[in-house]
């Protein structure tokens, strides 16, 4: 029994993503590719950057740290959201990273961002079609993942700290702007044309 792929543009993103960090990672020509995706001060002249900065990482752990939870995540919920499944991604790559780069940062890397807008996303998606015991379940997981947000947003850290190497640290505001983006596509009930009844 052959079956279709579902999660195909969160495979495509993690692909990309994996490419972009080991051009970033090598020397040579491979690297000055990866220069022209960062998400640094030259996004404002070349906007593209906003879309791909998140895909370089600044570590092979933070690739490997951002995309298991954004592989996870899209892997149970890409069909679920299916016609919002795009626009998601398009918008959690770049609403971070513009946010991150507004705060005065040098640069942006990494889809830490992506990945919290996923989970808000299938959070809220959870919230509206759940009942009774389950809801209250997801909305027990929904808390404790904003208590992390109001941490990080409060002690200007991120909750669970990693190493990212030299001139490289974690911007919590990226994982709050995300799960904002995330939390607005799972909740947001947005239904199809309505037919007309015919008799």
């Amino acid at each position: 029994m052959r079956r279709e792929l579902d999660f195909p543009w969160t495979l495509a993103l993690a692909l990309a993503a994996i490419a972009a960090t080991a051009c970033a990672l090598s020397s040579g020509t491979a690297h000055h590719l990866a220069d022209v995706l960062v998400a640094d001060d030259r996004l404002a002249r070349q906007p593209w950057r906003a879309l791909t900065g998140p895909l370089v990482h600044a570590t092979w752990g933070h690739l490997v740290r951002d995309l298991a939870l954004t592989l996870l995540v899209g892997a149970a919920y890409e069909r679920e959201l299916r016609d919002r499944w795009l626009p998601l991604l398009g918008a959690a790559l770049i609403a971070p990273t513009v946010a991150v780069l507004a705060t005065g940062a040098a640069a942006y890397y990494g889809l830490s961002g992506v990945s919290h807008a996923l989970i808000a996303a299938a959070l809220g998606l959870e919230l509206r079609r759940r009942r009774g015991g389950a809801r209250i379940y997801v909305a027990v997981i929904a808390s404790a993942c904003a208590i992390k947000l109001l941490y990080e947003a409060a002690s200007g850290g991120p909750a669970f700290p990693m190493d990212l190497g030299p001139h490289v640290r974690q911007v919590p505001i990226a994982h709050l702007i995300g799960a904002l983006v995330g939390a607005a596509f799972g909740l947001c009930r947005i239904d199809g044309p309505r037919r007309l009844a015919t008799t």
